[in-house]
């Protein structure tokens, strides 16, 4: 019997997307930190530059590094909160096509599921273009010089807002729409924006 690589793909998307919304939570205390001595681990330092502040327009004040927590903590919980109707969304999708449950409670959650996409999805709309406009002041206040990774991670966020705001506007052709969305959806880039996050703030905390 050969192996159903199509279902073997859609569990992998799913999990992966499952454990993505569980990082979104977790790595809120991560970006809320302050930074702190840069570290050389993992590889991840830009070459050639010391471990020193940067403030908005890139003025350098030999200082060590140092996050700006407020806007820190801001990003991550709104980062968070506009995402919650995904995870649910994608749990709820994973319990009903993977986990043996009664047809009831199958269509409970299906219910739940709408209704809770109809009263939260307005978040997630007009949230993450805000998250990435705090995340951007996060960055121009406490830039790191030792790492590249916040970079990464930033240009990740306006690439995955960008796409949002293509699909909610319509501004594609039609022919389009559907690989857009496709690669707005996909867990495994939330998963490396999470990750890249995550790590990076762990280098330089």
């Amino acid at each position: 019997m050969k192996p159903n690589w199509k279902t073997s793909s859609t569990l992998l998307l799913l999990l992966a997307g499952v454990l993505c919304s569980g990082l979104l939570v977790a790595a809120a205390p991560c970006m809320a930190d302050d930074h702190h001595d840069g570290k050389a681990s993992l590889g991840w330092h830009k070459e050639g530059r010391s471990h020193e502040a940067t403030k908005p327009f890139g003025k350098a004040l030999g200082e060590k590094d140092h996050g700006d927590e407020t806007t820190g903590q801001i990003a991550a919980w709104l980062l968070a909160a506009a995402n919650l109707t995904v995870a649910l969304s994608i749990s709820i999708k994973g319990i009903n096509r993977f986990i043996a449950i009664s047809p009831d409670l199958q269509n409970s959650l299906k219910k739940f599921n709408q209704f809770q996409k109809k009263h939260l999805m307005r978040f997630h709309y007009y949230g993450n273009p805000l998250i990435l406009g705090v995340a951007l002041l996060h960055w121009l206040s406490s830039r790191c010089r030792s790492t590249s990774l916040p970079e990464w991670a930033l240009g990740m966020m306006i690439l995955v807002a960008a796409l949002g705001l293509v699909l909610k506007f319509k501004l594609c052709p039609k022919t389009m729409q559907k690989n857009v969305y496709k690669l707005h959806t996909q867990p495994l880039m939330f998963l490396a924006l999470v990750t890249v996050l995550v790590i990076g703030h762990t280098i330089v905390d």
